[in-house]
């Protein structure tokens, strides 16, 4: 990934974040006809590894499960954060062009199969993660623990230890300060929560500019 000096993330916990609350995640490897790609949602656990590790699961019909565990090469996973195209008319004088302001993660690692006890505890993680949220949300333990183990079989679950992690703020921070306020005025206005979240990204990126 292309990523200027500036664009890099302040701390590690920044690139973190993106991944802690856009879970839904792209995973690619190698195939031999061509990259094998799958959306799934993807766990961090930052307690494992140098840089931490995720946890997933796909299903064992899926044929890039398959190349999954037999990869030589890293595995790839793909996160995206808030993003926005940014008008012109956006700029104070109008006289930039049209561009994109995003967030990404990319986090690169070799892939180890879960046994069906940690498949197991990483399902009841992921779906107390998403319940939690909902009013009355699901658990669990709401039916036969026999309701879940029956279906493991068909699931294979993973771990992916970070190796290698790549994060670009692209936030305009390579732009002139005003204009980059004046992006983040917009976004702030917006009605959409995650143009919201992406101005008050490009707050933070931009707060110690001098220029």
């Amino acid at each position: 990934m292309f990523v200027r000096p500036c664009w890099r993330p302040q701390s590690l916990d920044e690139a973190y974040q993106i991944i802690d609350e856009n879970l839904w995640a792209l995973m690619i490897n190698n195939g031999s006809d061509g990259p094998l790609v799958t959306n799934l949602p993807l766990l961090l656990d930052r307690s494992k590894g140098r840089l931490g590790t995720l946890l997933g699961h796909l299903a064992r019909a899926n044929e890039h499960a398959v190349a999954l565990f037999s990869a030589m090469e890293p595995t790839l996973a793909v996160f995206h954060g808030p993003y926005s195209y940014v008008t012109p008319s956006w700029y104070p004088n109008r006289d930039m062009p049209g561009t994109y302001y995003y967030t990404a993660v990319h986090c690169y690692g070799r892939i180890r199969p879960q046994s069906d006890a940690e498949l197991e505890a990483t399902l009841k993680l992921l779906n107390d993660r998403m319940e939690q949220p909902i009013p009355g949300g699901w658990r669990m333990d709401e039916v036969p623990r026999s309701e879940i183990t029956r279906r493991l079989p068909n699931i294979a679950g993973f771990e992916l230890e970070i190796e290698r992690l790549e994060a670009k703020f692209k936030l305009g921070q390579d732009e002139p300060h005003k204009d980059a306020m004046a992006v983040a005025d917009r976004l702030a206005a917006s009605p959409d929560w995650s143009q919201r979240q992406l101005g008050q990204a490009v707050r933070r990126a931009n707060v110690d500019r001098s220029d």
